[in-house]
């Protein structure tokens, strides 16, 4: 039996969750591990770092996490190492049999014959590129364009056609009958007989082949077997024979395929999600047998869309990265991913402006630091090369939406001048004055795209209210915002048993929404006399 210390990724001293320092600083945690792994090497040898990129569907956040996340311990290891050479390698499985088409894949009936058909030899659905897997292969890289980060391209399909693989291929034929014994207790009872590592390409129909293998001869390299079913569930076309496991004729199941490479790679540290954990543990076991120690690493949560339910590639669930930076500095996401990794988060378009203002307080404690409290500050992981390293000012973005959808106009300068007039730090910085105006754009689209709400009507009784407080605004223009606030508390215990209970009414009469920022301060960021014209809107409709 394997050491247990040996049978998968080591997950020990990670994260946990718990403070918000531990949950941020997870990355120098990782780095001192894997430099006391690494001790030993001789010092040309490149440290490995690995991720994995399924190309069956289109990349989402999930997938940009599990490139960012392994790149940002890259960055904490050079700190502690800094001489020592390092690869992150994405690993695209292109020799997959397509299992399933995902629902939001253009001409899906067409691509359903290529079911079960490594998806590199599947022709590419959108019409412009040479494969399906080449199509996926370059969205993954203009995905993760604007993150800045360094990584080389592997391919299943040119490692396997290659030769690279060889090696390791004839020691799992060899070691056949072990890894079985690992992997069948796993599986349901109908689905152990017949469970074979390799699944070969059927020189007949192309197709990926499961579970039909009948002998092994490691002796020549090759597998007898016969196509009945393939990966994607597709019948076979009937072939029987024997076929050598060697120069892409065959790939190896998930489980040991993850052994393989961390085998050929020599891979030293991978992350990988929860619903992973055993596949890794397996995985770590396998590599064992091939006489190998598995890489660190830890396995991390999920993302969750709005409903709670994982974030998927092959329903298409999940927010693209076109989408968060049509809405957010992309600066907002890396530390979004940076946060907390062992703790499932959801991850959805609504939710923008909650982890914008995480950011901006995380940027203005940044710029407050020292040159080491910098260093060591977790927004070192997550600032660009054009990033703005301060925001001087005290505005948040939700506040900067309800100036958007107060002053009801796309008028940039407009805006900028309401916001400068509320806080002149905005303006008093070039790094601030960016990051402002990036943020007033951001506002913009977030507000017109999801804000925007249909015009309110009031009753008789709230027109009342609302002709009271525009009363009030236009004889006092230059009211503060205590007094106008104090205006509107007055109002509320005129006229509910709970003087809070005027406030819906108003968010709903000036914003066109259930809630809101406070509103003396927001009245006079916006300007009594716009708040009036808003009002006497809203009452003119119910006339």
């Amino acid at each position: 039996m394997a050491d247990a210390s040996r049978s998968g990724p080591s997950d020990k001293s990670g994260p946990q969750p718990g403070n918000a320092a531990g949950a941020e600083q997870w990355p120098r945690e990782e780095a001192r591990r894997l430099a006391e792994r690494v001790a030993a090497y001789a010092p040309a040898r490149p440290v490995i770092f690995q991720s994995g990129f399924g190309p069956s569907g289109l990349p989402h956040l999930g997938t940009m996490a599990e490139i960012l996340r392994p790149s940002f311990v890259r960055k904490a290891f050079h700190l502690i190492e800094p001489s020592r050479p390092s690869r992150l390698i994405v690993f695209i499985d292109d020799l997959d049999g397509l299992r399933k088409v995902p629902e939001n894949m253009p001409n899906r009936k067409d691509v359903e014959q290529y079911l079960g058909i490594p998806v590199s030899k599947i022709p590419d659905p959108f019409g412009c590129c040479a494969s399906f897997a080449d199509h996926m292969i370059g969205l993954l890289g203009g995905f993760l364009a604007p993150v800045e980060v360094e990584y080389e391209v592997m391919r299943a399909a040119e490692m396997y056609a290659s030769g690279r693989f060889d090696e390791g291929l004839k020691l799992i034929l060899a070691k056949h009958a072990e890894i079985i014994a690992i992997i069948a207790p796993t599986l349901r009872e109908e689905n152990r007989a017949g469970w074979s590592p390799f699944m070969p390409i059927c020189p007949n129909c192309g197709q990926v082949v499961e579970r039909t293998v009948s002998a092994y001869h490691p002796e020549r390299g090759s597998i007898e077997f016969s196509c009945e079913k393939s990966a994607g569930g597709r019948s076979g076309c009937g072939f029987r024979g024997e076929q050598s496991v060697l120069g892409g004729k065959a790939k190896v199941q998930w489980k040991v395929d993850w052994a393989l490479r961390w085998y050929v790679l020599k891979v030293d540290y991978e992350l990988y999600g929860k619903d992973l954990t055993d596949s890794a543990r397996l995985s770590g076991q396998i590599l064992s047998v091939l006489g190998e120690r598995p890489p660190l690493g830890f396995p991390f949560e999920m993302f969750l869309d709005e409903e709670g339910r994982k974030v998927s590639k092959s329903v298409g669930r999940g927010v693209t990265v076109e989408q968060w930076t049509r809405y957010a500095p992309i600066e907002v996401l890396k530390f979004f991913l940076l946060r907390n990794p062992r703790r499932a988060r959801k991850l959805f378009l609504d939710a923008i402006p909650l982890y914008v203002d995480e950011y901006l307080e995380a940027l203005r404690e940044y710029a407050k630091g020292s040159e080491e409290q910098r260093r060591e500050s977790a927004l070192a992981f997550v600032i660009q090369s054009t990033t703005p390293r301060r925001f001087n000012s005290e505005l948040s973005f939700g506040l900067m939406m309800n100036v958007v959808g107060a002053l009801g106009t796309s008028d940039r300068e407009h805006i900028w001048n309401y916001l400068v007039r509320y806080d002149a730090s905005i303006a008093g910085d070039a790094e601030t004055e960016e990051m402002g105006r990036l943020l007033m754009e951001c506002a913009l689209n977030f507000y017109r795209d999801f804000i925007v709400q249909e015009p309110y009507t009031p009753s008789d009784a709230e027109r009342a209210q609302l002709k009271s407080l525009a009363a009030y605004l236009i004889e006092n223009q230059d009211a503060s915002a205590e007094e106008i606030e104090k205006k509107i508390y007055d109002l509320g215990r005129e006229n509910y048993d709970k003087p809070g209970k005027i406030f819906p009414l108003l968010y709903r009469s000036i914003l066109g929404q259930e809630r809101g920022p406070r509103l003396g301060a927001f009245i006079r960021l916006a300007t009594p006399a716009r708040i009036v014209e808003l009002l006497d809107a809203t009452i003119a409709r119910s006339v």
